[in-house]
This record gives C-alpha cells, sequence and structure tokens, in this order.
C-alpha cells in the first residue's frame, strides 16, 4: 500500500472516481505485492480500454488519473505496445490518449537515460534503478504522425516528443518554427504551412532541451507576448489555459535554475552566458490538462 501511495504523490494524481478507484484498489486488496502484480497487465489493460481509448463521455480527472496509472504501469510491463497498436489503428476518439500515454511513457525513459548517463560519467547511484523500456519504432510511429496531422492534433504529438528528448525530433521541432503562424487558426491552411503558438512553444522547449539554442531564442523572443495562449500542457509554474508570455517565463526559469529575472532583456543577457550543453540537464516540466 505505502508503494502505491507513493507512486500516486509523485504522480499528483488528482481525486479518482468511486468505479476507478474501485479498479486500482482490487490487486491492492488481494495481498499481492505490487511487483507480482505488475507482471499480469489485466488491470492496465482495463484501465486503457475504459478511460484512455473509450469513445464515451467520462469524468475528465479520472481520464487524467487512469493515464498516470497506464504510463507508469505500462512502460516496464510491455503494455506500452499495446499503446502503440491502438495508435496504429487510426482511431480519432482514441488517438490522443494514446498520444499521451506513449509520451508519459517516453518521459520516463528519458530521465532513465539521463540517470544511466550521470552513472556512467560521474558514478552517481540512485535508489531508483533506471530502464529504458519503449522501443525506437514509438518515436518513428510519433514522427511519421506529427508530421501528418492538422494543426490541433499536432500540438499533442510535439507534447509528447518534447517530453522524449530524443535528438530524432529535431528536425520536426525545427520545421514547427520555421513557418508562419496562420492569422486565424479555423482558415483552411495544412500543419505544414501554419502552427499554433502552442505547439511552438513545445516545439522550443523539445529544441531547448536538445541543446539546440534556437529553441531557446524563440522563447526569449515571447516571453513578453501577451497575445499567444497554450493549451493541452502546461510548464508547472504556469496557470492552465495561461498566456504565452507567463508559460515562456516558466519555462526559462525551469532551464536556467534562476528565479529572479523577469524581462526579455534580463534573458537574453543570460542566453549570452549559458552554456549549450547544461540544457541537457534541465528538463521542463509540463502539467496535464
Amino acid at each position: 500500500m505505502d508503494s502505491f501511495v507513493a507512486m500516486e504523490r509523485r504522480l499528483m494524481i488528482p481525486r479518482l472516481t468511486t468505479s476507478l478507484i474501485f479498479f486500482v484498489a482490487i490487486p491492492i486488496c488481494s495481498g499481492m505485492s505490487f511487483a507480482q502484480d505488475r507482471g499480469d497487465d489485466h488491470l492496465t489493460r482495463q484501465l486503457f480500454e475504459q478511460y484512455v481509448a473509450n469513445r464515451g463521455k467520462i469524468n475528465g480527472e479520472s481520464v487524467l488519473a487512469a493515464t498516470h496509472l497506464v504510463a507508469e504501469r505500462g512502460r516496464e510491463n510491455g503494455f506500452w505496445k499495446s499503446v502503440l497498436a491502438e495508435l496504429k489503428r487510426n482511431d480519432e476518439q482514441s488517438e490522443i490518449g494514446c498520444v499521451r500515454v506513449l509520451g508519459k511513457m517516453l518521459a520516463t525513459d528519458a530521465a532513465a537515460r539521463v540517470a544511466i548517463r550521470r552513472r556512467n560519467e560521474t558514478g552517481e547511484i540512485t535508489a531508483w534503478v533506471p530502464m529504458v523500456c519503449l522501443g525506437r519504432e514509438v518515436v518513428t510511429e510519433l514522427l511519421n504522425r506529427a508530421y501528418r496531422a492538422d494543426r490541433f492534433r499536432i500540438d499533442h504529438y510535439t507534447i509528447a516528443l518534447a517530453r522524449s528528448r530524443v535528438p530524432e525530433a529535431k528536425e520536426f521541432f525545427q520545421s514547427i518554427l520555421r513557418v508562419p503562424v496562420p492569422n486565424n487558426p479555423f482558415t483552411a491552411i495544412p500543419a505544414s504551412q501554419g502552427h499554433l503558438e502552442s505547439t511552438r512553444i513545445h516545439a522550443a522547449v523539445g529544441l531547448s532541451q536538445l541543446g539546440e539554442f534556437e529553441g531557446v531564442d524563440w522563447i526569449i523572443a515571447n516571453c513578453e507576448d501577451t497575445t499567444g495562449h497554450v493549451m493541452n500542457a502546461w510548464p508547472k509554474g504556469a496557470k492552465r489555459g495561461g498566456g504565452l508570455d507567463a508559460c515562456c517565463v516558466d519555462v526559462l526559469r525551469q532551464m536556467s535554475d534562476e528565479q529572479a529575472r523577469k524581462s526579455k532583456a534580463d534573458w537574453a543577457a543570460w542566453r549570452m552566458t549559458t552554456d549549450m550543453k547544461s540544457l541537457l540537464n534541465h528538463v521542463v516540466v509540463f502539467g496535464d490538462p
């Protein structure tokens, strides 16, 4: 029980509905250890099918909680393959849920790669045993689909790929930042010709975490933009539905570990003295919708 409570707190899972509590409580009350239960993906599949891939209307908090649990459990027990298979079915109703789950799994894999690298370079030992669990085909599929996604769905793919922190996504992020923003988001402009500010900040974060100043420069350039809006995922210090300026500032604070800087001039000065390689060690944490 203690291990499960700790996991909930770490993932900041919100209040669960009664039915979801029932699903989660089954293995705890059975007397099985958490590690033993993870070998069977029956519970993971139940949560995924009913709350993540379900086509009906479900309480948002329940969906979010289930997404966290499926990502946590399914990464190590191999259920990620089932999520990937569902995504490949091209079902628009389950597509975004699959992308969110895979993005969370990729984020944990990214943290594992960093921990392994630090262990090899410095001998640093952590209580967590880092493992990279997802196959390379996950990023490949997300990239292939991202290039074809419309202006609204592409943001979800960009968030997932930014969380993955893999160099394979570099050109994709660059392609987003190098096209104009449409004046009217409802005009019939292909995704390849115009992206919303929300997608662009997520792409900029993805580039920044790869040590590319092109992403940092975009974030600094927009840190005083009071007209833009961010959707689908916000940096941990910014409000949901917050403005582009506040989100950019919070991203910069996470990357720099500096809380006092506010203006574009302040951040431009920081940019001139920052070692690009240092950005590789700063993950930008995003909350969920």
